[in-house]
């Protein structure tokens, strides 16, 4: 293993320990008809990667890139968040705002979500 593929596992082995499971669904392949406006379903994927929860510092809420309520997630490295998933917490369903990556060297380790309700 190298270096970061270390870094991946103990990041994974954390959030299996501290976190929780996040059931993220992902909707593909839907289309719009733009003569008609009719609406052909897409499929809805599940993906269940570990992840924590958590309430940003009170000093990053400026009321426009990240506003009160908003809450950031940390998720594994099992599947790479797309804006348009929409990660379940709790019974709790989130819409993510924005994905940052840490990925080093082309592994990734985890990924930070800004997500509101």
């Amino acid at each position: 293993m190298t270096f970061y593929a270390d870094m991946a596992t103990t990041a994974k082995d954390l959030l299996a320990e501290f976190g929780q499971t996040v059931t993220i669904a992902r909707v593909t392949g839907g289309s719009v008809d733009p003569v008609t406006g009719s609406v052909t379903a897409g499929t809805t994927t599940t993906y269940s990667p570990k992840g924590i929860l958590r309430n940003y510092n009170a000093t990053l809420i400026d009321g426009t890139r990240i506003k009160a309520g908003d809450m950031e997630l940390i998720l594994d490295d099992t599947i790479a968040p797309l804006l348009t998933d929409k990660p379940a917490i709790g019974g709790t369903v989130w819409t993510i705002k924005g994905i940052k990556e840490i990925n080093p060297a082309g592994t990734p380790l985890v990924y930070f979500c800004q997500v509101a309700k």
